[in-house]
């Protein structure tokens, strides 16, 4: 049996410890049989995202998926845990369900800011939220009770839950894996005693897992920071007060505050503090006042981000002014490019303007007018302005650190390359014609189930009415057909190279790729279902019962086309009656499609007797997806009811489309490509099959 073993911090490193992305699991299962795995778990968490990208990448694994908890399943590694066909928890070991958290928020941290935040943790946390609910047969609200109070649970009390299935108390749980769960508010005492050698503050933990830096980037700040700095300051003892003297403060003495005592704070007394790079975090005494940070910073051109960075890193005002001159010096010698400016908060009309870059780019197409400011910006100069990132883009590094800023946080440039990619997949996967289409009818689907074919011939005939002004009702055929809509999908990366070299070249190549592949998917998909497709009455469309089979084999000749052509002219509908149809379709492979083209082409015969009389009768239809010698007539789907075969997708979803599986990381975007496509075979009236010779 494969096994997968999954110990250590889900989806980076927060103190040297050992860690599991999920391209590494994606890469591990993709070398797999596709039968049976046991997954070992061992993690105290990490990065929600990451673990939301690992639950999808075993529930979507072909095999059987059995879930062992070694040691400890915590947070994000508890959503992994429900992936699990089967969950097996050995004696002593632990599974924690809590919701997810952030450190901060983008900008000043303003209500809006907030709400931003908390919108993307309401995702994230429905998103958990239903996992656990499906796996424990409740409600999305109740797992959401579960999640809010922080629910610990041994073997027997996940079992009664629903979220285990087996306990094994044959085995003893294995040492929980290195972690800090002092961060957890409930965690049992024997946890959180061990520490990890590395220390980080409780604040830097939670931003790395909700995704962010350790250290906040410019333009996100923790709670506590904006009670210390900020446009609005709440006056912190020993700085001059931004608010004039005698107006309210936003933190009166004597109110309140905004962490009460005796609870956490997001950055616990006598931790490191996210500012302390390589030494203590400077006093208060040792700061400059804010306004005249704030004074300095605005002269120079910056903004209050820029000012409430440098409060942030407790610089002295010296120091302040030698990093803006050098940072002035420095745009003066880096411009190579236009930047684009949004002068209000379009959020929506930006977002869709650097789609339309993004696409004019990679397709070389004009652009339209609101992408035009864009055109002349890198993937990771866009990037950078959605993020705010404000460092040079000159290395490697820094574009990776632009990219993983804008990936991690709550900026549109994920939503905005997604949507991009989307198109482009769409035109790719449109350039290329299917023959298949030519052949049967489209109908799409609102969900998965099975879905009812009315036949052809199903519908009464007209009844006259009689003088009473009485009408009949008519009966449907007792057969029905069905069809069924089938979800497709299949990973696929856009590399770090390939981001951070700005190479839209390659990028172009890689969803043409996609396209044309998923185009010939449903082609080669089409016919291996259509020609041995079963109908309700058990034999294959194409059967001697069905009066469309030709009892021998012959060479595509007037004659043998003629006996086709006669054979579903005859056919009769379910009520009986004539159906009257001929065929405009001549569908075959490539060893018969010269012979094909010869019996429809347009020759002036010398005699009567020798007029090709299909000539411009029927289209010929040539697939590689046909082997050998058969050929068939069919009637066109543009005919009502006498296509053999039907296809279609979900209503809504008509063509491929691609999804982030995960933030951007060491592979690149990691994004899935999904597909569904829906085939059904609807009835035998409309085709003939001749073997060929």
């Amino acid at each position: 049996m494969n096994e997968l073993v999954i110990y250590g911090t889900i989806g980076a490193t927060f103190w040297d410890e050992d860690y599991v992305t999920a391209s590494e699991i994606r890469d591990r299962l993709a070398a797999m049989d596709g039968g049976p795995v046991t997954v070992r778990l061992n993690s105290g968490g990490g990065i929600a995202a990451d673990g939301q990208a690992i639950y999808s990448l075993l529930r979507n694994y072909a095999g059987e998926v059995h879930m062992v908890i070694d040691g400890v399943a915590m947070s994000a590694a508890s959503l992994i845990a429900m992936a699990g066909d089967t969950i097996t928890m050995p004696t002593g070991s632990l599974m924690m369900i809590h919701d997810p958290a952030a450190a901060f928020t983008n900008g000043r941290g303003t209500e809006h800011d907030h709400l931003e935040a908390a919108a993307a943790l309401r995702i994230a946390a429905n998103a958990y939220a239903d996992a656990y609910a499906a796996r424990a047969g409740i409600t999305r609200a109740a797992a959401r009770e579960i999640m809010r109070a922080e629910t610990y649970f041994d073997g027997p009390a996940a079992i009664e839950a629903g979220f285990a299935t087996a306990t094994d108390d044959s085995a003893k749980a294995a040492e929980a894996a290195a972690f800090d769960y002092a961060i957890y508010a409930h965690a049992p005492a024997a946890l959180t005693a061990r520490r990890p050698g590395v220390r980080r503050s409780k604040s830097a933990v939670m931003a790395m897992m909700a995704g962010h830096p350790a250290q906040p980037p410019k333009g996100a700040h923790s709670m506590e920071d904006q009670m210390n700095a900020g446009e609005d300051t709440l006056a912190a003892e020993g700085e001059d007060s931004l608010m004039p003297e005698g107006e309210d403060t936003l933190a009166p003495e004597g109110d309140d505050t905004l962490a009460a005592e005796g609870e956490d704070t997001l950055a616990a007394e006598g931790e490191d503090t996210l500012a302390a790079e390589g030494g203590p975090a400077p006093t208060a005494s040792a700061r400059p006042a804010v306004a005249d940070v704030r004074a300095l910073v605005e002269l120079s051109g910056g903004s209050a981000e820029d000012a409430l960075d440098y409060i942030e890193r407790g610089m002295t005002m010296d120091a302040i002014t030698r990093d803006l001159r050098a940072k002035l010096e420095q745009e003066t010698l880096t411009m190579t490019g236009p930047r684009a400016r949004i002068t209000r908060d379009e959020r929506t009309t930006r977002r869709h303007a650097m789609t339309e870059a993004i696409v004019a780019q990679v397709s070389g197409t004009d652009p339209t007018d609101r992408a035009r400011p864009f055109m002349g910006q890198s993937l990771a100069q866009m990037a950078a302005d959605c993020a705010g990132y404000r460092g040079p883009l000159r290395s490697a590094g820094e574009r990776i650190e632009a990219f993983t800023m804008a990936s991690h946080s709550t900026s549109d440039f994920p939503i905005i390359f997604e949507n991009a990619m989307n198109k482009l997949l769409l035109e790719r996967y449109e350039v290329a014609q299917p023959t298949y289409r030519r052949i049967a009818r489209k109908r799409n689907f609102s969900d998965f189930r099975p879905h009812n074919l009315v036949r052809a011939g199903d519908f009464p005939q007209l009844l006259e009415i009689n003088e009473t002004g009485e009408i009949k009702f008519g009966t449907f055929g007792e057969n029905k057909e069905t069809a069924v809509l089938t979800p497709y999908g299949i990973g696929l990366t856009i590399s770090r190279q390939m981001m951070i070299n700005d190479d839209l070249g390659a990028i172009e190549e890689v969803l043409a790729g996609y396209g044309d592949a998923i185009a010939q998917f449903e082609e080669s998909t089409f016919y291996a279902f259509a020609l041995s497709a079963s109908l309700s009455d058990g034999n294959p469309v194409f059967h001697a019962s069905h009066n469309n089979l030709a009892a021998a084999g012959t060479a595509i000749t007037v004659a043998a086309v003629s006996a086709g052509r006669a054979a579903i002219r005859k056919q009769k509908s379910l009520g009986g009656q004539n159906l009257n149809w001929s065929p405009s379709i001549l569908l075959v492979g490539p060893d018969k499609e010269t012979e094909a083209e010869q019996l429809v082409s347009d020759i002036q015969a010398a005699k009567m007797t020798d007029v090709n009389i299909f000539s411009g009768r029927l289209e010929v239809v040539a697939t590689a997806e046909i082997t050998g010698n058969p050929w068939y007539l069919l009637c066109g789907p543009e005919r009502a009811g006498a296509a053999c075969w039907t296809f279609g997708y979900l209503d809504g979803a008509e063509a491929p489309r691609l999804r982030r599986e995960e933030p951007f990381g060491r592979q690149g975007f990691s994004m899935t490509v999904e597909h569904d496509f829906g085939l059904g075979a609807v009835d035998f009236r409309g085709g003939y099959k001749n073997p060929g010779n």
